[in-house]
């Protein structure tokens, strides 16, 4: 089996923010993205980034994701 590299080509930061009620009274949830992530930042820094940045968001926010796009390679 080939050994495979992988190179992170662009991060998406998405933030699932408060988007009103659905029509059985649970919350409903909007995605909020936010690209120019550095490829190479630390997990917990763009963890923090998200934190803060949900922080002021005028709704509350449920969780934060990162999405990646990689190019895959033979090593």
């Amino acid at each position: 089996m080939a050994n495979i590299n992988q190179e992170i080509m662009k991060r998406t930061l998405v933030i699932n923010v408060e988007d009103g009620l659905n029509s059985d009274g649970t919350t409903k949830y909007k995605g909020k993205s936010f690209n120019g992530i550095k490829t190479d930042a630390a997990l917990d820094k763009v963890y923090e980034a998200g934190t803060a940045i949900g922080g002021l968001m005028e709704k509350g926010f449920k969780d934060i994701g990162l999405t990646e796009k990689s190019e895959l390679a033979e090593a």
